[in-house]
C-alpha cells in the first residue's frame, strides 16, 4: 500500500507555516523568551541610534555649502584650483565605490576529477545543471543513490557504497549540517538560496558534501532570480540579493520556494527556505560574519510529518594570520522543529549547539586543514569532533591526500583514517587509489524532546527541559557503532578529448546501519559482510563540434540495502559559446540514469518504545522496482540571461519509486528563466 495523501488543508493545525519569510524565521529564533525580546529591543534601539546619527551627519554634510565670502586673488587659478578638486573628489568616489571585501578563504579542495572521487559545481555551473534543490545536483554523481520518499516537501535521504548513518556529512561554509532527523541530514530542509558552489567529495567509507555561500565579485549590488514553472502545477523561485556595501559592511539575502500537486497530482507539497547574512569587514584579512538560514517542508502525504522546520543560526570571525595561514572561530545551533500535532510526533523535535576552531595552511604545493567541533544538546551526537587532512599536488607528478577524523561520544570514541594517491599523466595514463578504515557512530531516530503538557501550544519554549520517560517501557538504543573498511584502485587514460577510466572497489562493514531518515528511522542495524565491484567512466567526443557521449557504469558481485547490483548513466552532452563577445551560449544534453531493483528497509510503525519482555521491531527489507529515467535539458544564455526547460522520464515509465509505495511523478517537464543583473 502507498502512502496515504493527507489535503494540506486538512492538516492538523500549526502555529508557523514553515518559510513564511525572512521576519518570521528571525522572529521563530529570536521572540521565544522574554529577555532575548528584551535584548531584541535593546540592539534595535541602539541600532537606531546610530542609523540616526550616520543618517544625521550624513544630512548635515549634504547641506553644506562652500564659503561664499572667500575671494582669490586671481581668477583663473581659483577656476584651475576648483577643477582639480573637483576632479580629485570625483576620483576619490569613484575609488570609495570600488571597494568591496570578503571574509579570506578557508579551503583545502582537491582537484575535481571521477579518479579522486570529487565533484565540483562553481556558480556558472550550478546554473548551467538546473538544479532546483540539492538532490538534484546529487543525483548527477555516478555511484551516488538519491533516495525520495515522494515530490517535493517529503523526506529526501543520498548513499553511496551502502553506506549508512554517521557517515555522510554536510558542511556549509565549514559549519556541519547535523543531522536533526536520524543518522543522515535530510536533503529536502538543506537548500540552494545563497549557495553559489557545491563539493562532493565519494569516498568508499564516506560521502561529503561542502557549500559555500556568494562570495563579492563587484563593487556593484548584485541580483539573481531564477524562476520555473511546469506539470504538476509545479513552480519554483530562488531570489538572491547582495549589498557589498551597506550599514558599515555588506549584506547578502535570499528566499527559495518549491511546491507542486505530486506523483498522480494528490499529494501536493513544498519546501521554502530563507538566508540571511551580515558581515564586519576589516579588509580582506579579518572579518566576522552573522548567518540565519531557514528551511521548513509541508507535505500531504500522511507517512511524514508536516510541517518541519530546520533552521541555523551561526556566528563567525575569520583572519588570515599569517601569509597562507587562515583562522576561524565560530559558534552556531541548529533548531528542529515539527509542529505536526499527532501523538507520533508530540516529543520530536530540539536544538544542537555547535561551537568550533578550524584553520587552513597552504604553502607551494602543500596544503594542511584542521577543525575541531563542539556539540550541545543531548541529542546523541558527538561531544567533540577533531578533523585534520593535508596533501600537496602538482600536476605533473601527482599528489597524495591523508585524512584523519575522531569523534568522542559519551560512551565510546570512534575514528577513521583515509589516504589517497593519484600519479601524473604519462602518455595519457595516470594511476589512483585509496585506502581508508575506521569506526563510525550514529543515532538512529530523530531528536525529541518531550515538553511537559502545559506547554503544548508553544512545544519549543521548553527545548531545555530533561526527557520524561515511561518506567514501565524499554527505549530502544538509538546509537549505533559500525566499522568499515574500503579500497579504490585505478587507472586513468585521457587523449584529445578521449577520456576512460576504470577502478577496482572492495568494502568491508561488520555492520550496516540504518540512515535513520524517513521510512527506516529508528530501525535496528543489518549484518554488514564484504562486496566487491568495478566501476568504470568514458568520455567520447564526436564528429560534431562541442558534442560528447558520457557515461559511467558500476556494479558489485552482490548487492546491499540502499546499493543496487548495477547502477549507470549516459548522455550525450553538447556546449558551446557563439559570438566574439560570448554573449551567446547554448547547451544541452539527453541522456538517462538507471539501476536495478534495489533492497532498501522499511521499519514496522511504532512509537520507538517497546515493552518489557518484548523484541524490538522487525525491520522489512523490501523490494523496490528497475529504476530507468530518460530526461533532456537545454538552456540558452544570452548575456545574463538564461531561458532554460527541462524534461524528466519522457519515455513516462509509470512505477519509478525509491520506497514502496512512495511513487515518483510520472513525467514532468518544467521551464523557466535565470536572470543575472548587477545594479
Amino acid at each position: 500500500m502507498g502512502p496515504e495523501p493527507r489535503p494540506l488543508s486538512q492538516t492538523p493545525p500549526f502555529r508557523r507555516p514553515p518559510g513564511a519569510g525572512i521576519s518570521s524565521g528571525l522572529i521563530s529564533v529570536f521572540g521565544r523568551t522574554r529577555r532575548v525580546r528584551a535584548l531584541g529591543r535593546r540592539v534595535a534601539g541602539v541600532a537606531g541610534v546610530a542609523f540616526l546619527t550616520f543618517a544625521g551627519a550624513g544630512l548635515a554634510q549634504a547641506q553644506q555649502r562652500p564659503d561664499s565670502l572667500r575671494v582669490a586673488p586671481d581668477e583663473e587659478l581659483a577656476d584651475t584650483l576648483a577643477a582639480d578638486s573637483l576632479a580629485a573628489r570625483q576620483d576619490s568616489i569613484a575609488a570609495a565605490d570600488s571597494v568591496y571585501f570578503n571574509l579570506p578563504r578557508l579551503d583545502r579542495d582537491r582537484t575535481p576529477g571521477w579518479d579522486q572521487g570529487v565533484w565540483e559545481w562553481e556558480y556558472e555551473e550550478l546554473q548551467t545543471q538546473g538544479a532546483v534543490t540539492l538532490a538534484d545536483l546529487v543525483a548527477l554523481v555516478p555511484g551516488v543513490t538519491t533516495l525520495l520518499t515522494g515530490d517535493y516537501g517529503n523526506p529526501v535521504g543520498f548513499t553511496a557504497f551502502g553506506l549508512g548513518g554517521g557517515r555522510l556529512r554536510i558542511f556549509r561554509d565549514g559549519f556541519e549540517v547535523v543531522p536533526l532527523e536520524g543518522g543522515v541530514p535530510d536533503l529536502a530542509r538543506v537548500g540552494l538560496a545563497g549557495i553559489t558552489s557545491v563539493r562532493l567529495e565519494r569516498n568508499p567509507g564516506e560521502l561529503v558534501i561542502r557549500m559555500k555561500s556568494l562570495r563579492y565579485e563587484a563593487p556593484r549590488p548584485y541580483s539573481l532570480v531564477e524562476a520555473g514553472t511546469g506539470d504538476l502545477n509545479t513552480n519554483f523561485f530562488r531570489g538572491t540579493f547582495a549589498i557589498p556595501r551597506a550599514l558599515g559592511g555588506s549584506i547578502a539575502l535570499a528566499i527559495e520556494r518549491a511546491d507542486s500537486r505530486g506523483a498522480r497530482g494528490n499529494a501536493a507539497g513544498n519546501q521554502t527556505g530563507t538566508w540571511l547574512r551580515y558581515q564586519l569587514h576589516r579588509g580582506d584579512n579579518a572579518g566576522l560574519s552573522v548567518d540565519f538560514r531557514r528551511m521548513g517542508t509541508e507535505t500531504e502525504v500522511t507517512d511524514y510529518a508536516s510541517p518541519v522546520t530546520r533552521t541555523d543560526f551561526t556566528v563567525r570571525g575569520r583572519a588570515q594570520l599569517v601569509a597562507g595561514l587562515v583562522g576561524e572561530a565560530y559558534w552556531g545551533r541548529s533548531t528542529h522543529t515539527v509542529e505536526d500535532l499527532r501523538d507520533l510526533y508530540a516529543d520530536e523535535g530540539g536544538r544542537v549547539s555547535q561551537m568550533g576552531l578550524r584553520a587552513a595552511l597552504e604553502r607551494g604545493p602543500f596544503s594542511a586543514e584542521g577543525a575541531y567541533r563542539r556539540f550541545g544538546g543531548g541529542s546523541d551526537l558527538p561531544s567533540g569532533r577533531l578533523d585534520v587532512s593535508m596533501g600537496a599536488e602538482d600536476r605533473s607528478v601527482g599528489g597524495f591526500s591523508a585524512d584523519y577524523q575522531r569523534a568522542s561520544w559519551p560512551e565510546t570514541t570512534t575514528s577513521g583514517k583515509r589516504i589517497q594517491a593519484w600519479t601524473g599523466s604519462l602518455l595519457g595514463l595516470s594511476l589512483f587509489g585509496s585506502w581508508e578504515s575506521g569506526t563510525a557512530g550514529a543515532r538512529t531516530g530523530p531528536v525529541t524532546t518531550p515538553a511537559p503538557p502545559d506547554s503544548l501550544d508553544s512545544p519549543t519554549d521548553s527545548l531545555d527541559a530533561p526527557p520524561v520517560q515511561d518506567s514501565t517501557a524499554v527505549v530502544l538504543p538509538l546509537f549505533r557503532v559500525a566499522d568499515r573498511t574500503a579500497t579504490r584502485f585505478g587507472v586513468r587514460w585521457s587523449w584529445r578529448g578521449f577520456g576512460l577510466a576504470g577502478a577496482r572497489l572492495k568494502v568491508e562493514a561488520d555492520s550496516l546501519l540504518p540512515l535513520g531518515f524517513g521510512p527506516d528511522r529508528g530501525g535496528p542495524v543489518v549484518p554488514g559482510g564484504t562486496r566487491s565491484g568495478w566501476e568504470a567512466s568514458a568520455r567520447l567526443p564526436t564528429i560534431l563540434r562541442g558534442l560528447s557521449l558520457q557515461g559511467s557504469y558500476q556494479t558489485w558481485d552482490e548487492a546491499w540495502p540502499y546499493l543496487p547490483k548495477q547502477s549507470y548513466q549516459g548522455a550525450f552532452v553538447y556546449h558551446r559559446t557563439f559570438l566574439e563577445t560570448g554573449n551567446f551560449e547554448w547547451w544541452w544534453s539527453l541522456g538517462v540514469r538507471g539501476r536495478d531493483p534495489m533492497t532498501v528497509r522499511m521499519l514496522a510503525p511504532t512509537s520507538g518504545e517497546v515493552a518489557e519482555g518484548e523484541e524490538e521491531p522487525e525491520i522489512v527489507l523490501a523490494s523496490v522496482p528497475f529504476y530507468q529515467n530518460w530526461y533532456a535539458r537545454m538552456e540558452i544564455r544570452i548575456v545574463t540571461v538564461r531561458i532554460f526547460i527541462g524534461w524528466e522520464n519522457f519515455t513516462i515509465r509509470r512505477n519509478l519509486q525509491d520506497f514502496p509505495g512512495g511513487l515518483l511523478p510520472v513525467t514532468r517537464a518544467i521551464y523557466g528563466l535565470r536572470w543575472t543583473m548587477w545594479n
